[in-house]
């Protein structure tokens, strides 16, 4: 490709980019860091994010997931984006909320739309099978939700229909990297997606397959939600994978 043909390409990326996220904030989307309630007994700031307050944007990364990114149960300094950063010299910020799927990942990563570019995005997927529940006045964690009214949405999902969902989800991710010129990688909480992504044949580059849900196994850790111990191996991981 030539310089101006990619010039010209990278024009129309940022001109689409900026309608798509004008449409978005007419729905659940938007172009302004989600607000979220802070969560009792973790240190947050003032966007309800475990993670430092949003005001130094010259050297960071931005790191999404779920509660074992969040660090549920694990103690202030001893999460992976914590344990990470002590390692790389960059600010990495935690997106990371309890119950997220990976379309509301996703959502949270364009909400980030106007801030500076990071120096990478660093995905750990939750669960494939998550997926949230839309009308027009509501959005429903379903997999969060015991209500029959919402998780008859997921009764007849397949292995088949949750790898589809999550490459969607990807290119979403994707796209928003190459608008913002920055790097993207792809890592998995949990070990049987991983397994299942080998088995339909689903890898790519910057995908790396040894879960966080692996390390915490690795270390006799078997909980609900990892432990220090795995938050430190997976951030080791992490940086060996990708700085």
């Amino acid at each position: 490709m030539s310089a101006n043909t990619a010039a010209r390409l990278k024009v129309c990326i940022e001109f689409y980019y900026k309608i798509i996220i004008r449409i978005m904030q007419y729905g659940f989307y938007s172009n302004t860091i989600i607000r979220f309630p802070a969560h009792q007994g973790y240190t947050c700031n003032d966007h309800g994010y475990r993670t430092h307050e949003f005001d130094d944007w010259s050297d960071h990364c931005l790191m999404l997931g779920e509660s074992n990114v969040f660090g549920i149960d694990v103690p202030d300094g001893k999460t992976v984006s914590q344990h990470l950063e002590k390692q790389v010299k960059s600010r990495v910020y935690n997106l990371g909320q309890p119950g997220s799927s990976g379309e509301e990942c996703v959502r949270i990563l364009y909400s980030f739309g106007e801030t500076p570019a990071p120096k990478k995005v660093i995905m750990i997927w939750p669960y494939l099978l998550r997926r949230n529940y839309q009308d027009l006045e509501s959005m429903i964690r379903v997999t969060g939700s015991h209500n029959p009214e919402y998780t008859k949405y997921i009764l007849n999902n397949t292995p088949d229909m949750d790898v589809a969902h999550f490459l969607q989800q990807v290119f979403f991710v994707e796209q928003w990297c190459n608008w913002k010129g920055c790097e993207c990688h792809h890592f998995m909480v949990a070990r049987e997606d991983c397994d299942l992504l080998k088995s339909k044949g689903k890898t790519f580059e910057k995908l790396f397959l040894h879960s966080f849900e692996n390390h915490a196994l690795d270390l006799g850790d078997t909980g609900g939600h990892f432990g220090a111990g795995a938050h430190q191996a997976f951030a080791n991981y992490i940086k060996s994978s990708c700085f």
